[in-house]
């Protein structure tokens, strides 16, 4: 499946260069296949990183529309974004959206509030995974933990002081009734 749409006159053309390399990627990777795609994420951003230009850290508006093909591809193949795997994408360091995020560097541009959000993009996904998963993934709970500072939490149990719970000796006697007991 392209990552083309359909033009007025029936021609399909890419959104984003992004789209198109993804497709180059699967092509020259895996001749077309793409089931295989989740687990060669990695490989799939570095082939798009070598054959972009690397985006300026100073336009993050860009990036920020880099980001959302990024998200765009990912989630069209079954894939977790994650901003490691963006890093790669745009050839920089995971720390410097951490810096960005903590106010350590372009305090006075958008960058924090922007990996903010895109931090959150993330973590919703992964929300979204467990939800809709059919069962336990240990290694994505753990995920969530220790990259989005996700906790598990068990019900609270609601006490109620009026209520006391029954024992042997308060519950009915069942047994079979007399022919006499049964109303007619």
């Amino acid at each position: 499946m392209k990552n083309t749409v359909t033009a007025s006159n029936g021609t399909e053309i890419y959104l984003n260069q992004l789209y198109s390399l993804a497709d180059d990627f699967i092509e020259n990777e895996y001749v077309g296949d793409e089931r295989n795609i989740p687990q060669s994420a990695a490989a799939m951003m570095v082939f798009i990183a070598d054959r972009i230009e690397k985006p300026s850290h100073d336009d993050i508006e860009q990036l920020d529309k880099v980001f959302q093909a990024y998200v765009k591809i990912c989630c069209k193949y079954g894939i977790l974004p994650t901003l490691e795997l963006f890093a790669l994408l745009i050839q920089t360091s995971p720390s410097t959206f951490s810096d960005w995020q903590n106010g350590e560097y372009r305090v006075t541009s958008a960058h924090g509030k922007t990996v903010k959000k895109w931090k959150e993009t993330c973590r919703g996904l992964v929300v979204n995974r467990l939800h809709n998963s059919p069962g336990t993934n240990a290694n994505l709970i753990f995920a969530a933990k220790a990259c989005y500072g996700m906790v598990e939490t068990a019900p609270v149990p609601i006490e109620n002081k009026e209520q006391v719970a029954l024992q042997a000796t308060n519950l009915p006697k069942l047994g079979m009734l007399e022919e006499s007991e049964v109303e007619k």
